[in-house]
């Protein structure tokens, strides 16, 4: 795909979580491209070096989880300082995390069912 203006990618970048530079509004992050063998003790100790971690959740199988930090400021160091960053052998993805969306109910509507 050709984007031609800087307004074609607002989208993606909305997507991204690049919203124009703002600060984070939260203090839980996404941590994707996780090594399968992470575990949370790793995690936790990466991540301390820039805060209290309050929360870790890491999802089995996934690559990816969360981390909390008790401060928004704590949260935007260690994503600052971790983003791109290797962790066993695979750079990190850092970023803001969203919150979850409703999943949708593919067993409603009009479809029909046989």
């Amino acid at each position: 795909m050709v984007y031609h203006n800087i307004m074609d990618l607002s989208p993606v970048i909305f997507l991204l979580g690049k919203e124009g530079g703002k600060e984070m509004q939260g203090n839980k992050l996404y941590v994707g491209n996780l090594n399968y063998a992470v575990n949370e003790g790793q995690l936790k100790e990466l991540f301390e070096n820039y805060g209290t971690v309050q929360s870790i959740n890491i999802i089995e199988g996934k690559g990816f989880g969360f981390v909390e930090m008790s401060t928004n400021e704590e949260a935007e160091a260690a994503k600052e300082a971790l983003n791109n960053q290797e962790f066993q052998g695979r750079p990190l993805k850092i970023d803001e995390a969203r919150p979850r969306q409703p999943r949708r109910d593919f067993n409603s509507g009009s479809r029909r069912r046989f």
